[in-house]
């Protein structure tokens, strides 16, 4: 038994959960989810205990899906950024006044918003959903894609005229489709936990460079932080296994004093970090979004942020196109959204390379990068728009216009 779509989203994590929240106003294109955990399940990795740094240009198209108002009041503004280099004098300051806006970003715990986006998305009338279920195989003609599915009970044919692989870093989708990926180690692991200081944290951000890595102090709600603590990747079990009072005194040594002194520790999530990005982001009547199509290193905090963008450009275009999966169609989205990935990925990865080592004339250099920065206005504004997300043409929902 076949069941026709207009869409299928393989993955309802945080990025196919925000695509179906941007198309919930147009119901006369049928949506079918396929997601491999079971619906609200505390073990969906996009929803789970860790947080997000939601940029200002994210917060903008949240506005325009109508979903700000009901993340607003579990989330933290940023109102200051302070960049600084470990061993070397010289630090940046970014602040929302300078730049004029509400705040420069905000940070949110993830089951928040997961709990924001299945709330909002879970009852549409126009959208199936298939879970616990994963993608099997895949075929395309001219026309359509046609997708085999294995739920707990059955196996099911779903055909569409477009298919968004929204499946995360290791995207079955992807490798399906036939597209090719470029990878790199950092060899680097990023640890997660939250923080609680003997002083305020006044909704300022810290990233701080190491020689093994930085390290950012996120404000959250309850005057916590969350830390992302990047360490080399030999390190990371030595750091999981340390008791918390070792694990505190280890951070406080690496990270410093400006925060205060840590004085609680909650539980810790670890990852390896890599660089990974698609080739191409679309063939035939497939595309990929998010973590399928571009993963960087949370130096610069735009995972999620990047991938909105992408869950924002498509779904405008999906929106006025009678056949969203049309090549001609994801040509112009490919062509639309390279610009930007690819100043996210140059930014991102420089960023690591020159900040992770302890070249000294290198940490000389980057002191003085700092220096310059802090005192030149234009050079800083540009570093705060690039991170707020609002370089480069905006599409409708960056606008705050509906679709």
């Amino acid at each position: 038994m076949k069941t026709e779509y207009d869409i299928i989203i393989i993955g309802g994590g945080m990025v196919g959960a925000s695509l179906v929240a941007a198309l919930k106003n147009h119901a006369d294109k049928k949506i079918a989810v396929v997601e491999a955990y079971a619906f609200n399940s505390a073990s969906q990795p996009s929803f789970d205990d860790r947080s997000i740094a939601l940029s200002y240009g994210s917060r903008r198209i949240w506005e325009s899906m109508g979903l700000w108002e009901k993340l607003e009041p579990e989330i933290e503004a940023i109102k200051s950024i302070h960049v600084s280099d470990r061993g070397h004098l010289g630090a940046t300051r970014i602040t929302d006044e300078e730049e004029k806006v509400e705040a420069l970003g905000y940070v949110v715990e993830n089951r928040v918003m997961g709990r924001v986006l299945m709330g909002e998305v879970e009852s549409l009338n126009h959208v199936d959903w298939y879970y616990p279920a994963t993608i099997e195989a895949l075929e395309q003609s001219d026309s359509q894609v046609t997708v085999r599915i294995k739920t707990e009970q059955d196996e099911k044919i779903l055909l569409a005229k477009l298919l968004v692989a929204a499946d995360g870093v290791q995207s079955v989708t992807r490798q399906l489709a036939g597209l090719d990926v470029t990878c790199e180690d950092y060899k680097q692991s990023a640890i997660i936990a939250n923080v609680k200081t003997d002083q305020p944290h006044q909704r300022i951000a810290y990233e701080r460079f190491t020689d093994s890595g930085p390290i950012a102090f996120l404000p959250m709600t309850e005057n916590r932080y969350s830390v992302v603590w990047t360490c080399e990747q030999n390190e990371t079990q030595r750091i999981m296994q340390l008791a918390d009072h070792e694990f505190i005194s280890e951070l406080q040594q690496r990270f410093g004093y400006r925060a205060g002194n840590i004085e609680k520790v909650g539980e810790r999530f670890s990852y390896p970090l890599a660089y990974t990005e698609t080739e191409q982001l679309t063939k035939g009547r497939v595309v990929v979004i998010g973590n399928a199509a571009h993963a960087l290193h949370p130096v610069s905090g735009q995972g999620y942020n990047l991938a909105l963008r992408d869950v924002a450009e498509l779904a405008e275009m999906i929106v006025k196109n009678e056949d969203p999966g049309h090549p001609l169609l994801l040509a112009e989205y490919h062509a639309k959204r390279l610009q930007d990935m690819r100043r996210v990925y140059r930014i991102t990865d420089t960023m690591v390379k020159v900040f992770s080592n302890n070249i000294a004339a290198l940490g000389h250099l980057r002191a003085s990068g700092l220096i310059a920065i802090n005192l030149m206005s234009p050079l800083r504004s540009l570093m705060a728009r690039q991170s707020m997300g609002l370089l480069g043409r905006m599409n409708k929902l960056q606008r705050r216009l509906s679709l």
